[in-house]
């Protein structure tokens, strides 16, 4: 894993294989996952019974995308994680 220096030890990682637009995109995808399952499991006023898996389902999606996002990008599916850490070390190296 490529570890970029930080003030906040190396919170930012990604893995060496992987391009930062390539990671980029793939946070784009797991966060787009996760804000679409919560929206249709509990927050959406049609659901009808599905809402009572909603706990489930989250937590399955949660889990999905930390073991497939977390060895490319640390599966943090919140871009202002990433980005917030940046704008307070002010380290750029990744963006």
């Amino acid at each position: 894993m490529l570890h970029l220096k930080n003030t906040y030890r190396n919170w930012i990682c990604i893995d060496r294989g992987v391009s930062v637009w390539n990671a980029f995109m793939f946070e784009i995808v797991m966060t787009f996952g996760l804000v679409y399952i919560v929206y249709a499991t509990a927050v959406d006023p049609k659901k009808g019974v599905i809402g009572t898996i909603s706990p489930l389902a989250i937590g399955f999606i949660v889990g999905a995308n930390i073991l497939a996002g977390g060895g490319f990008t640390g599966g943090s599916m919140n871009l202002a994680v990433a980005f917030g850490l940046a704008v307070i070390s002010w380290t750029w190296s990744s963006y």
